[in-house]
């Protein structure tokens, strides 16, 4: 990486650098990281053939080899850890899977981590940090490089998830009332330089942002212009503590490839850019889906205990709801009794229902994530599906209540009693799969966590009771 970037003595000047990272050759190495290579590691691994294994680690670029060392089991990527010792890359390290980075940091010692630390960028150094604890993240802090430990502190203070954790302080700001000819000589005479920026980010005498400027519009701009005339326009600063979410929205929203972040003095702080963004977008859906089911993502990389502990709370909260329908049947069970014909049905009425509920929620959860779903256009929302679950529960009442006719002629009346209940489940399904994340998100609840839980309890239920509660009303007259 180079040596640690120091401030600039220039007037209202920043410099700092940014990670290059060639993804051409990242891919076209990758290419070659297939079973046989991995089995060769492997074998090396286990006949301690220490020369093998760094020759073939040199030949992979950073992330060749978090990828490598992601395939490996536990025993073999501590063990390849230690045999790299400190030709381990600390470029390796911001590339691996959360989970794979904490195992490996554990690995490490104490002095390897602070070395590795003082050759990445402040952003990657608070996301090894955070995964630590708090007496371990000050005893490594204190012994990072004096800018690099400012930088690292100010960031962790921010709230998780906020635009103070992901913004990266590796960028170039310059005063706006320079020249272009000032700004190029400026460019031009410092060594201490990212490697990659497209964008000069500009400040007034206060060092507010007032604008950024391309470094093709500035090639391209007469010497003698100011910056300010050219800049693109004023720029709209993201507060230090807005969330993650709200800043990928935002992102997308207004088609930005960096932004500015901004202290609560109105003073440029950090930057976001593209790919911090796209890295925030793949964490959050990944979060979503996995909590949906009630797993993480890293569980693949997860010893089997772990992965247990993390998924039983789930199981458990499952668990309830299915009592609770359960016992709903129970209420019943005279009446099972006497027509097992009913306990043959049941489960359609309810699994229908919880498969409409779950096409609603996806929907909703995705449209809450996205901003598409605000406070102009819920109620138009709400009923919009409610009458998709109307419509699915007259098709699907005419089918299930001709195949009940056909399949069992001797219960006519039962035809007509599905029939109703698929009717009233799946409408009832549809209003909850948009009800109950609406609900959750008004209190600040995740619904991508918890709405599942909910709308099982609701759909069997409520599948359930009908079903069973018409046909006592209708049979046992």
């Amino acid at each position: 990486m180079g040596k640690r970037l120091k401030r600039n003595l220039l007037p209202k000047s920043q410099i700092f650098r940014k990670k290059k990272k060639n993804n051409i050759s990242q891919q076209s190495q990758i290419l070659g990281l297939g079973p046989k290579f991995i089995e060769s590691v492997q074998l090396a691994l286990h006949n301690d053939d220490l020369i093998h294994v760094r020759k073939m680690m040199e030949g992979l670029s950073e992330y060749g080899q978090a990828k490598l060392i992601e395939s490996l089991n536990h025993s073999d990527r501590t063990k390849l850890v230690q045999i790299l010792g400190d030709k381990f890359n600390p470029e390796v390290l911001p590339e691996l899977n959360d989970v794979v980075q904490e195992q490996v940091i554990e690995t490490l010692p104490e002095k390897q981590i602070v070395k590795i630390a003082n050759e990445l960028n402040s952003d990657e150094v608070v996301e090894i940090l955070e995964h630590l604890d708090e007496d371990e993240q000050e005893s490594i802090i204190q012994k990072l490089e004096p800018e690099l430990q400012y930088q690292v502190q100010s960031s962790l203070a921010y709230p998780e998830d906020s635009a103070g954790r992901i913004m990266s302080r590796e960028f170039v700001s310059i005063p706006d009332w320079w020249s272009v000819k000032e700004a190029k000589e400026f460019l031009l005479k410092n060594e201490e330089l990212p490697d990659d920026f497209y964008n000069i980010f500009l400040t007034d005498e206060k060092f507010h942002p007032t604008g950024q400027i391309s470094l093709d519009k500035l090639l391209r701009a007469k010497p003698s212009e100011a910056l300010f005339d050219i800049m693109d326009g004023e720029i709209v600063p993201i507060d230090v503590l807005t969330d993650q979410e709200e800043v990928a929205h935002m992102f997308r929203e207004y088609g930005w490839h960096s932004a500015v972040v901004a202290d609560n003095r109105g003073h440029l702080i950090g930057v976001i850019n593209i790919n911090d963004v796209v890295d925030v977008i793949h964490a959050e859906v990944s979060e979503d889906i996995m909590h949906l089911s009630g797993t993480e993502e890293g569980d693949v990389y997860r010893s089997v205990f772990s992965i247990f502990k993390s998924r039983i709370a789930w199981l458990i909260t499952n668990l309830v709801a299915t009592i609770l329908a359960a016992s709903v049947v129970k209420e019943f069970q005279e009446v099972i009794a006497q027509i097992s014909v009913l306990a043959v049905l049941m489960p359609i009425v309810a699994s229908m229902g919880g498969t409409t509920g779950n096409q609603t929620l996806a929907v909703v959860v995705r449209a809450l994530a996205t901003k598409e779903l605000n406070s102009s256009n819920t109620i138009r929302m709400i009923i919009k599906e409610f009458l998709v679950g109307v419509n699915n529960g007259m098709v699907f009442a005419l089918l299930i209540g001709a195949i009940t006719y056909v399949w069992f002629p001797d219960y006519r009346m039962i035809s007509l009693i599905i029939a109703i209940a698929m009717l009233m489940t799946l409408a009832i399904a549809s209003l909850s799969g948009i009800l109950i994340p609406l609900m959750l998100n008004k209190f600040k609840v995740d619904p991508a966590v918890s709405s599942g839980v909910f709308l099982v309890a609701i759909t069997d239920c409520g599948g359930f009771f009908i079903f069973l509660g018409l046909a006592k009303l209708f049979l046992f007259r």
